[in-house]
């Protein structure tokens, strides 16, 4: 705030003492020092005021944009929906709903060939290939036996038992 050295500090009590006098000297720098904290306080609350409406300024240009971002979906629904309104407007209503379905593709349409000799809906499978199928509750009972915990016996010593000698 202010360039103050030692020296220059050390020269305003100097000049304090000698206009003030002994006796008046605290009570001026008490009250130099409540009116010092009230000023930092106001500074520190304007600043503080300034930043919130600086994030507010924030909220409103991210806001702003979040409502162009909703008006321009519901544009695009708006346009959505009056094609495919037009398009049910060319649709002839006496026509039964059978007709009235786009032509169906199949998988010719796409390049995929039929010629191997299967039939719809069939699958083939690879015979050479042997044909495991692990049901859902042996997979269970695997997973619930490996998390078991394993008994590992400790190899015990066996130990010769000396009897007691009785005299």
């Amino acid at each position: 705030m202010f360039d103050l050295g030692f020296s220059e500090m050390l020269l305003t009590g100097v000049v304090a003492l000698v206009v003030l006098g002994p006796e008046r000297l605290p009570k001026v720098a008490r009250a130099a020092g409540l009116w010092l904290g009230r000023l930092q306080r106001f500074v520190s609350g304007v600043k503080n005021e300034l930043s919130r409406q600086m994030d507010a300024e924030g909220l409103s240009e991210v806001k702003e944009d979040f409502q162009a971002a909703v008006r321009e979906a519901q544009e695009g629904w708006r346009d959505a929906r009056h094609a495919l309104q037009n398009q049910a407007e060319g649709i002839d209503p006496e026509l039964p709903a059978w007709e009235r379905l786009p032509p169906q593709r199949t998988p010719a349409d796409f390049g995929i060939g039929t010629d191997d000799g299967l039939h719809a809906g069939e699958t083939r499978y690879d015979d050479a290939v042997p044909f495991h199928m692990v049901t859902l509750r042996r997979q269970a009972m695997g997973r619930r036996r490996d998390l078991r915990p394993r008994f590992h016996p400790r190899p015990q010593l066996r130990v010769r038992r000396q009897g007691r000698l009785k005299r």
